[in-house]
């Protein structure tokens, strides 16, 4: 598969649209040797702000020794500013080789499962990131969530840390028509003994992340 096929076939995925939930990538992922297992992640969900947090904390993190990947979406011009190590865009020719190797094994999902386990434009191309990160041997990958966070495809890592930017009303045809209902979503990300940080949040956002830190034992700061 050359660069421009590649291209072709991940934007044609995007007629699956939004999938809410993680089996398909979870099995994607397996096929591909579960490359999320292999390098440190943290979690960025939110609303507003999302990308730049990611950045910044990337920046930081690569400041203080480390090989850092980082994922982020939608990109603004190019495919390529997805998916970053230490800085440095994936490039075109990974992105064609990567598709191919994905390609075939969502062929395979299909053919034993049919059409509904075709995975996604958006769990295709984090499959992707997950799989250069293990290549390039990240130390951390730096993660922003695509949408929600619970049922999103990046809530697949056993992340170090979540971080929460400001949480509004989003994507309320997926996430629930309220903000504790959007809330609870987002907080599905904490995971269970890890430490969490937040961004000021409403009193009722607040309220939300406090209570499901609690329930999942994660300490939110």
């Amino acid at each position: 598969m050359d660069y421009p096929g590649s291209l072709e076939y991940l934007f044609g995925l995007q007629r699956i649209g939004a999938r809410m939930g993680t089996a398909t990538v979870a099995s994607l992922l397996a096929r591909l040797g579960d490359p999320q297992n292999s390098f440190s992640s943290v979690l960025v969900a939110g609303t507003n702000g999302k990308g730049s947090t990611a950045a910044l904390l990337a920046s930081i993190l690569r400041e203080a020794g480390l090989r850092v990947g980082l994922y982020t979406s939608p990109h603004l011009v190019r495919f390529e500013e997805r998916i970053v190590v230490n800085g440095a865009e994936i490039r075109q020719a990974e992105v064609a080789r990567l598709a191919g190797i994905v390609q075939e094994q969502a062929e395979q999902m299909v053919a034993r499962g049919g059409e509904k386990e075709q995975p996604s434009f958006f769990e295709t191309a984090t499959a992707m990131a997950f799989r250069y990160f293990q290549q390039k041997d990240v130390d951390v990958a730096v993660l922003e969530v695509g949408m929600g966070g619970r049922l999103d495809a990046t809530s697949v890592v056993d992340a170090i840390t979540c971080l929460f930017t400001p949480i509004d009303l989003d994507h309320q045809q997926y996430l629930g028509s309220t903000l504790e209902e959007i809330a609870v979503e987002k907080a599905g990300i904490l995971k269970s003994g890890s430490r969490a940080i937040t961004a000021p949040q409403s009193p009722e956002v607040m309220q939300v992340l406090q209570r499901c830190a609690t329930i999942r034992g994660a300490t939110l700061f």
